[in-house]
């Protein structure tokens, strides 16, 4: 066959005979609707979609998953316990609610998500999250999800039911405020999963795309922040009031320090040893343990255990005068309709919008990683309606707002869980732990919780050295970082999400409006064409210009693009047609052709020394027969171009204009994007 060498769109279209765009009418939508059968076989379909329980029990192999899942029910039941549960009593000291409402949450969600979610492996639910266990995945995202919630709690609940209740029974408290810490956390967890669900019916589940992964680790590294200050009353012992709101760390460092007066020493001196313990053992003893066993030495386990025998025997809270967790109930909770107030729901939509997508992402983030390495499928929609009904469910047993257990889940997955049978067996036996565990812990000293929240708190806190990294990588990488991190630092945890989220966007708009320009040149002895300012070995190709533009082209950054071209081709068209006008004027009409410099200076090197602007021209054009020759071709690279719309293909039929007026022929290659309107 006779090679082709080069042709024209509408060459091409009549050549090879374009397809006629296929358009769909109202009346054929209406037919499709009509043709549709509502067989067995279609609702059979539907009811998996819906509820994927369906889908893998209905492949599931008794014989090779059903052992394996038991023994890792046990496992995941068990270990979290022992080695992520009391570090989970903190984060219940953040979100202000009681110590057991760490296990309803890691027992109710999981009830409706083992039928809905589509992360086989994840365990939905609240305890800690340990730098060893979560740091491949979503860091600090417990303590992100206890944080918010604690503002919230702490927003509406009066300061003195906070301080005196939220460790404590909360079926038998009373408060003198407008909510009970009860009130809030349902409806909080009620209005999630109604936006949750609503989202999924939008099939809005591609809005975690907008949390980059630089913005998520400022904002955690923020939150971590935000979490010691929030502990100083509680390691110290001087009672600074629990603050919520804008400014929350400045409001507390101010508290803290006009109550310095009021530090009890016993309190220090009890948090100190506790600090002192575990970040011996997790700086010395676990690192060489983690390497010949796998798993962490259980240090806040033995904390617990230690300092919770030392407070009953030495009855701390009588002698000395430390807080301590107190009444813990060991029942069910009965099941109660969330508060439906109207004031009260108002008071909390912004922050359930955003724990709402929080929660999402969370989820989202470790499902396909599990999803990736196991073979399978994540449906993100689904994944929103799970969640949805998940916390709508928990929201009648005292629970506050659920995400995907890192911890839980990493050790579901690393025991050999196939399924989520692994979560019936988890649930079984949690609910054997709410009913015969909780008394064990009422002696328990709270500045020990606090302990325990800022040591696994540090790998986190640590993350402010990611900042370098991402300073390398892009400049616009480390100001997201820098400003989702000062944000939430300076600012609270919900308003630091929403700046992150907000500059993410406008920066993803400005690399979209600004992408990269450079002039292209050849390699010697070959086909290459590369950036001239970045190899020392390449040439601009004579009287060519090649202008490669990095990005695509639409109304927004057409200014941009003629901006550029001009830069760096090293003219304007409308000042060569005013150097020539000059010129007949000043009878130079032996110059045909002027032109000014060419912009780039690698390009003047080649061609003569000439100035760097154009204000030699406009002052006199005497320096017009200094200028070297205008290009004779001008090819515009547009291999990085993904996109046009009708404002570029304006721009594009302008300058093809201008150019013809100069004598200079503008060309397109590598064209990614066809548009006929060209």
């Amino acid at each position: 066959r006779e090679r082709v060498f080069g042709m024209s769109q509408a060459g091409f279209n009549d050549t090879y005979i374009q397809l006629p765009k296929h358009k769909t009418v109202p009346g054929e939508v209406i037919r499709r609707i009509g043709r549709s059968q509502c067989t067995a076989r279609h609702l059979k379909h539907s009811a998996m979609r819906l509820l994927p329980v369906f889908g893998w029990l209905r492949t599931y192999r008794i014989k090779e998953y059903l052992l394996a899942d038991v023994v890792t029910g046990f496992t995941v039941a068990i270990i979290p316990v022992i080695l992520y549960f009391f570090p989970g009593l903190g984060y219940t000291l953040l979100a202000s609610v009681p110590p057991v409402f760490a296990l309803y949450n890691a027992m109710f969600p999981m009830m409706i998500y083992i039928i809905l979610g589509t992360v086989r492996q994840a365990s939905v639910g609240k305890f800690a999250t340990p730098a060893i266990v979560s740091q491949p995945y979503l860091p600090g995202a417990d303590a992100i999800m206890s944080m918010m919630t604690g503002g919230v709690v702490r927003g509406l609940v009066s300061q003195e039911y906070v301080t005196q209740h939220a460790m404590v029974a909360i079926h038998n408290a009373t408060s003198d405020g407008p909510y009970t810490v009860t009130q809030v956390t349902s409806a909080l967890c009620f209005t999630i999963g109604i936006i949750q669900l609503v989202f999924s019916f939008l099939s809005l589940g591609q809005l975690n795309v907008f949390l980059s992964e630089q913005m998520v680790n400022g904002f955690a590294t923020g939150v971590a922040v935000q979490v010691v200050i929030s502990q100083l009353g509680s390691i110290f012992g001087n009672h600074v009031p629990h603050i919520s709101g804008m400014f929350t760390i400045y409001k507390t460092l101010y508290a803290f320090f006009a109550n310095i007066h009021e530090v009890a020493w016993q309190t220090t001196l009890v948090a100190f040893v506790a600090i002192a313990v575990i970040m011996t053992v997790k700086l010395l003893i676990d690192p060489p343990f983690v390497r010949k066993l796998g798993i962490p030495i259980p240090i806040e386990l033995m904390v617990v255990v230690f300092f919770t025998l030392g407070s009953h025997y030495l009855n701390l809270r009588v002698n000395y005068g430390v807080d301590v967790v107190g009444t813990i109930p060991e029942k069910l909770p009965e099941p109660t309709l969330p508060s439906f107030n109207p004031t009260l729901i108002a008071s909390i939509l912004p922050e359930s919008f955003a724990l709402a997508i929080v929660s999402f992402a969370i989820t989202l983030s470790l499902g396909r990683i599990f999803g990736q390495k196991h073979g399978y499928q994540v449906d993100a929609n689904q994944e929103f309606l799970a969640l949805g009904a998940s916390h709508v469910f928990s929201s009648f047993f005292s629970c506050f707002p659920i995400a995907a257990s890192v911890p839980r889940s990493a050790v579901q997955e690393g025991a050999g869980g196939k399924t989520q049978i692994v979560s019936v067996v988890n649930i079984i036996i949690i609910i054997f732990m709410v009913l015969f565990l909780g008394h064990y812990l009422e002696e328990l000293p709270i500045c020990v919780l606090a302990a325990i929240i800022v040591t696994s708190l540090k790998k986190i806190v640590m993350q402010v050295q990611d900042f370098k990294r991402y300073w390398k990588i892009s400049k616009i990488d480390g100001q997201v970082w820098m400003v989702s991190f000062g944000a939430t630092v300076i600012f609270d945890v919900i308003t630091g999400l929403a700046i992150g989220v907000g500059f993410s966007l406008l920066t993803l708009i400005y690399k979209i409006q600004r992408p990269k320009t450079f002039l292209l040149g050849s390699v010697d002895n070959t086909e290459f064409f590369v950036p001239i300012k970045k190899y020392q070995m390449v040439h601009e190709v004579p009287k060519i210009k090649i202008f490669h533009f990095g990005g695509p082209i639409h109304f927004a950054n057409t200014e941009y693009f003629k901006e550029q071209l001009n830069k760096r081709v090293g003219f304007t068209v409308r000042d060569i047609l005013k150097a020539r006008k000059r010129a007949q004027k000043g009878s130079l009409s032996n110059l045909v052709n002027p032109s000014p410099m060419i912009g780039d200076s690698k390009a003047t090197s080649m061609n003569g020394s000439v100035g760097n602007d154009l204000c030699s021209l406009k002052s006199s054009s005497s320096c017009i027969a200094e200028m070297v020759a205008l290009p004779t071709h001008v090819i515009l690279d547009f291999s990085r171009v993904s996109f046009m719309d009708g404002s570029s293909i304006a721009l594009m039929k302008l300058l093809k204009s201008e150019y013809d007026s100069i004598d200079v022929k503008l060309f397109i290659t590598n064209a990614s994007v066809c548009n006929t309107d060209l």
